[in-house]
């Protein structure tokens, strides 16, 4: 199963587009939130299913239909879908996720917020951001992942610049 995850579009349609322009066929979209609304965008021009969540910003452009946790069952694999401002604290330590995913009893965390590419393993935990296709920091270029999840094997990420 290959699954397209962007975040932190921050409204940009541009961004969305250019995510889709270069994404591989995908069966489904996660969007990790800032703003929860693009999944609605994204999943007007797809058709596709599209997971999101709630962002920091997101609460600044009154009220979403998002929430601020997602929890998917995928391929055997638990994965959960947040934003991750309300997990990591003010310094931004992506460990921290790893701690929560544990004690949620989950496989995968997918985040945004810090709009850097991750794919690591935490306390046994993969987390994985796609980074940002609108605004990038931290010297990482405008892009998005695809997950890709395979009942008992590993999970595998390929990251995009657009």
């Amino acid at each position: 199963m290959k699954i397209g995850i962007l975040s932190d579009t921050h409204g940009s349609l541009a961004a969305i587009r250019k995510v889709l322009a270069a994404a591989p066929p995908v069966e489904c979209w996660i969007h990790c939130g800032d703003f929860a609304t693009d999944a609605n965008t994204l999943h007007n021009i797809t058709g596709q299913t599209v997971y999101s969540v709630c962002g920091n910003c997101d609460a600044m452009r009154g009220p979403v239909e998002a929430k601020p946790d997602c929890y998917l069952r995928l391929e055997g694999f638990k994965v959960w879908v947040t934003h991750g401002h309300q997990y990591m604290g003010e310094n931004r330590k992506t460990d921290e996720l790893g701690w929560w995913g544990q004690s949620l009893e989950q496989d995968i965390v997918i985040f945004g917020h810090t709009h850097v590419p991750l794919f690591s393993q935490v306390y046994g935990i993969w987390l994985l951001n796609p980074g940002s296709p609108a605004r990038p920091r931290e010297g990482s270029k405008a892009g998005f992942a695809v997950l890709t999840l395979n009942e008992g094997q590993m999970p595998a990420v390929e990251f995009f610049e657009v």
